[in-house]
């Protein structure tokens, strides 16, 4: 069952993709992680896609737990709207909102079981 980041719906920092555009690629630093508010995103590694997410929920966030490049590439499916979440924002969102931290925690391992269940 997918954690749902809806609060972030009416984010008024969102960034626009097209069809087909890519968000982040693997190997790219990363420097935040996104909620994906309206549009479907693909999670793909070298062609295969691992995943297709929808609104409320969170691509990246492996980039503000560690320091490593990306590990996968999230290309825009539909046309897309997506809250992005840079490591100030979240280490204020954690503060503020310990329960947020949970719900990251939460998604990542259910990205995690995914992985795991396709291999």
């Amino acid at each position: 069952m997918a954690i749902r980041f809806n609060t972030f719906q009416r984010a008024h920092d969102l960034e626009r993709y097209t069809a087909g555009e890519t968000i982040f690629a693997k190997g790219d630093a990363g420097n935040r992680m996104f909620v994906i508010t309206a549009g479907t995103v693909t999670i793909e590694d070298e062609g295969l896609v691992i995943g297709t997410l929808g609104p409320g929920e969170l691509i990246g966030e492996l980039a503000l737990i560690d320091a490593a490049p990306r590990s996968a590439s999230a290309i825009a499916r539909t046309d897309c709207a997506l809250a992005p979440i840079d490591r100030s924002r979240f280490l204020f969102l954690v503060q503020q909102t310990p329960y947020f931290a949970v719900q990251v925690m939460q998604t990542m391992a259910e990205h995690m079981r995914a992985e795991r269940a396709r291999a």
